[in-house]
């Protein structure tokens, strides 16, 4: 897999995490018990463990009365057990696995370590997605279903003011006035070749700071959510390509020229 030539490409993107991700209809006959055997299979690499609590089923729905902007509707029955988080030695990497979710991310702390790219991310999704799916097939005779996927960036970028937003993005007028904290977001919907929808792009701008209160920054997250054309593993990747595509080309437009500069823009 290689990087798209149109989209443009940062020295220093302020790029803290990104989350490359499925979900599927739930394992027939699966329980607690044969986590161990799942996490044999990614062992190797992550040899770290933690238990969380299960995500709910989300699905991206468009048009009529149940429309969804802010994506959590039930669907079914939530999966048995615990959501898994298998890390790698520097905890940069981890996969999260339960019954109806397999999820991969790279964050920058707490080693900063280069950002493997997404091509690197979305190519070892792809190699995990085939071990658990022949995985499923030999114990279950379960051929994975997937109905969901996503892709994420969480920037952090630091600041000495709030106020100062209209520097980073172009979003934003600024004004002559203190800002003490913003929180906005917005959703697009994204339609095919053929018109109708079949994903949703949010955008989030949040002012945060350090639990010491010394540092002020802008977190900006793009998720791009929605159901692939086809729900084997081939058009999960293909739907995620499209999400990066779309998620990288908004970060260059919402941002300004101003800030591009700093992150080092190449192209």
């Amino acid at each position: 897999m290689q990087r798209p030539d149109h989209l443009p490409d940062f020295k220093e993107p302020p790029l803290d995490e990104v989350v490359l991700g499925v979900q599927f209809a739930p394992v027939p006959g699966y329980a607690s018990v044969h986590s161990m055997n799942v996490w044999n299979l990614f062992k190797a690499e992550f040899p770290k463990i933690q238990e969380l609590p299960v995500l709910e089923p989300e699905f991206e729905t468009f048009g009529g009365p149940n429309a969804q902007a802010g994506p959590r509707i039930h669907v079914g029955t939530i999966p048995v057990g615990s959501r898994l988080w298998f890390l790698s030695d520097d905890e940069n990497h981890l996969i999260q696995f339960q019954p109806d979710r397999l999820i991969t991310n790279w964050r920058r702390e707490p080693n900063t370590r280069p950002y493997p790219r997404f091509e690197g991310l979305a190519e070892a999704l792809e190699a995990n997605l085939g071990r658990l799916a022949a995985h499923f097939d030999s114990e279950f005779r379960y051929h994975i279903n997937i109905n969901q996927a996503e892709v994420a960036y969480i920037n952090i970028i630091p600041v000495e003011k709030f106020s100062d937003a209209g520097a980073w993005f172009k979003l934003w007028n600024g004004g002559a006035f203190e800002v003490e904290a913003l929180n906005t977001s917005f959703n697009e919907v994204i339609q095919g070749a053929d018109g109708k929808p079949f994903a949703r792009l949010s955008h989030q701008i949040q002012s945060v700071v350090t639990a010491n209160g010394r540092q002020r920054a802008f977190r900006l997250s793009l998720t791009f959510k929605g159901r692939p054309a086809g729900s084997d593993v081939k058009s999960a990747m293909e739907f995620l390509a499209i999400g990066r595509d779309a998620i990288v080309t908004r970060f260059g437009e919402i941002t300004t020229k101003e800030a591009q500069s700093k992150w080092g823009k190449v192209k």
